[in-house]
Order: structure tokens, then sequence, then C-alpha cells
């Protein structure tokens, strides 16, 4: 019962539109299944440490983020705005195959995986999840086994989404880099928002 809790918390945690949403559904389309995939990849891998965080350490974490949240959105508002411009300037030209050879797909694995775990919002997210659903370390088997459970809880709703969309949606080439450059100020919007919080926070606890 744990680990079908522990699956659902990795659902759960995927749901909400935020910048991985946008990088899988840009990556699904400019770059095919594989891409997409990746994302969602190394956005789980992140949310199994943050789980791994949270069912082990929470107290000495929530204590942490306290104290550092708005150093933590800075920093990760800066990476979102520099992943952001980097999908917006390299993939959202015309002149640019989308399917170019020497893009590989573990740079949207690793991409994804930084941008989640930059961002307080996911973190908070996982602290606050477990407790909602009632998952309880104590009565799993195999306790360690429960972070991994979450993320192959949000991995498998990462390949619905990139299954559905490779499957159903059909873009030309130039549609492609529009979709390309939206994804990235999209991305980098995130970035400035998460920045800004993170100014207002510094600047009240000075105040």
């Amino acid at each position: 019962m744990e680990y079908l809790l522990a699956l659902l918390v990795g659902v759960i945690a995927a749901l909400p539109v935020g910048p991985i949403f946008v990088m899988v559904v840009q990556r699904t389309l400019c770059h095919g299944r594989k891409a997409g995939v990746m994302v969602g990849l190394g956005a789980a891998v992140a949310d199994g440490i943050f789980a791994t965080v949270s069912l082990l350490t929470l107290s000495l974490v929530q204590h942490f983020v306290a104290g550092h949240e708005s150093w933590l959105m800075l920093g990760g508002g800066l990476l979102l705005g520099w992943v952001g411009f980097r999908i917006y300037r390299r993939e959202g030209s015309v002149d640019v195959p989308p399917d170019r050879e020497d893009y590989s797909p573990w740079t949207c694995a690793v991409q994804a995986f930084l941008t989640t775990l930059s961002n307080p919002a996911a973190l908070a997210v996982m602290l606050a999840l477990p407790a909602l659903v009632g998952l309880q370390v104590q009565e799993a088997a195999v306790p360690f086994l429960l972070p991994a459970a979450v993320g192959l809880g949000e991995w498998m709703y990462w390949l619905v989404v990139v299954y559905l969309l490779a499957r159903f949606v059909r873009l030309e080439h130039r549609t492609l880099s529009r979709v390309s450059r939206v994804a990235g100020v999209a991305v980098w919007i995130f970035g400035t928002v998460l920045f800004i919080r993170g100014i207002v926070l510094l600047l009240g606890s000075q105040l």
C-alpha cells in the first residue's frame, strides 16, 4: 500500500504546469519521444532525491529551506532564465533543424534535473505531499524503496504525456520553431518570477 501511495505522490508532483511541463512539450514535439522521456527522467530523479530528503530528514531540510529560501530562489531563477534563453536562442531559429545530429537527449535529462533541484517550489511540494497522502515510512517493508517509487510514479506520468504528444500532435518545422521560442520565453518567465520573489524575500529579511 505504501508503495502505491509513493507512486501517487510522484504523479501528483508532476501535475502542476511549470517549467518541466514546458520542457517536456517542447523537447517531445521538436526532438521526438526520446528527448521528452529524458526530460521526464531528469525531473523524476531530482524529485526522487527530494522525496528521500522529505521522508528521512524532514525537520532539518525545512529549517535549511526557511533560512535560505531567498538565495535558493535567486539561484533557481538564474538557472531557469539561462535554460529558457538557451531554448529560445538555439532551438527557436527556423534555420536550424530541430533534429540536428549534435543534439544529445542526455542534455535534456541534465537540464531537467538541475531545473528541478534549483526550484524551491518543487522541494516544498515534495515536503508536503507525503504527509498529505498519509505516506508512512515505517509502514513500508523496504523504506529506502519509497523515494524510488516516487520517482517512478512521476516518470510514468511523463511517459504518458510524451506518448500522447508524439501520437496525436503533428507540427510543421516552422511551427516547431515557434513552439521552441514560446517554450523558451515561458521558461524564462518562470525563472524571472522566481528571481524576483527571491529579491523581494531577501530585501524583506534585511528590513
